[in-house]
């Protein structure tokens, strides 16, 4: 009688709705998985509230509670997931649970084209893992580099792993497999098989960005480029990026020609079923390349952003980084 393989159990830390789906995507049918929701981060709660626990895959759970040390040093779990690789409080959590002990396998989950930028960090010999433009107090400064050197050893051992729906480009690619780090791929299996509903081309789909809001483009020529969609191609569905201000929407709305669409789900969860002769108009970003995973008969049609746009508040390799994408597959130049 053969034995029984024992159930390998996981953690998976998620802040933001895409981090999220990519940690059911990740989700390995012979693991137990908790996903730890931070459900105070922005979009959050609106997000898990609509979300069906049905559509849960079998054998994962869900917890509003986040990041936290307890639940580190309660489980020994075989392998970690990643949401926002450059979070405060899963650096604390990981930190703390694991100063004296080995950590398990982790894996980096995709969030956003800030991922990127993470998995540099990773790649380099030193250097704390903190997001583009973010100042730290000496102490954080202090627990990120801790983290990330962390994370560089797993990497030398074999245990450190990036699952990404992502083009990722050639020198990042092998840069990232010299340090010992492996990548797999995902085409948003699992979500494919949701029972989500559908939209029409008439719609007109655009995905907000969050570019302005942020201060890295100027306010006003964003605005311009909505209106110029609209003064060529006609009345609009806008998708607002869960940070854009109210103030921003609501101003927006003003204009008759825009239909504001608040999500909920993420917007891969609810443009997934746009017919093929369907076009959706973006700024370069992560729900792009996702979407034409996603959606791979469906026109998307993606502004490079133009240099005068840039307020100098990001430094050149983001802005590179960004008007790089592709949003068809990786890059091997």
């Amino acid at each position: 009688m053969t034995p029984k393989k024992k159930r390998r159990s996981a953690v998976a830390f998620v802040e933001s709705p895409l981090q999220f789906l990519s940690a059911l995507e990740s989700h390995e049918p012979t693991e137990d998985l908790l996903i730890r929701a931070r459900a105070n981060a922005k979009g959050m709660t609106s997000f898990l509230d609509a979300f069906d626990p049905a559509w849960l895959p079998k054998n994962v759970r869900l917890e509003r509670d986040g990041a936290k040390p307890g639940v580190l040093r309660k489980t020994n779990f075989d392998r970690i997931y990643l949401g926002d690789a450059c979070s405060g409080q899963v650096h604390k959590a990981l930190a703390l649970a694991y100063l004296e002990r080995r950590m398990p396998e982790v894996v980096i989950l995709d969030d956003g084209l800030a991922t990127y930028s993470a998995i540099e960090i990773l790649t380099a010999k030193r250097g704390p893992l903190v997001r583009p433009r973010q100042k730290l107090k000496a102490s954080r400064t202090v627990m990120a580099a801790h983290v990330a050197d962390r994370l560089r050893h797993l990497a030398t051992v074999g245990k450190l792993r990036w699952h990404t729906a992502l083009p990722v480009a050639k020198p990042l690619r092998k840069a990232f497999l010299k340090s010992g780090g492996e990548i797999t791929r995902h085409q948003f299996e699992h979500l494919q098989t949701l029972p989500t509903g559908g939209s029409h081309p008439r719609d007109n789909p655009v995905i907000g960005s969050s570019l302005a809001a942020d201060g890295l483009i100027d306010a006003f020529a964003y605005r311009a480029w909505v209106d110029d969609i609209i003064d060529t191609h006609g009345s609009i569905t806008y998708y607002p990026h869960r940070r854009e201000t109210e103030e921003f929407l609501a101003d927006l709305a003003q204009d008759e020609r825009v239909r504001i669409k608040h999500l909920g789900l993420p917007i891969e969860l609810r443009l997934i079923n746009l017919p093929p002769d369907s076009t959706i108009r973006s700024l370069p970003s992560t729900a792009a390349v996702s979407l034409a995973v996603l959606n791979p008969d469906v026109t998307i049609d993606v502004t490079e952003i133009p240099a005068k746009w840039w307020t100098g508040a990001s430094p050149d390799s983001l802005r590179k980084s960004l008007n790089a994408q592709s949003v068809k597959a990786d890059d091997d130049s």
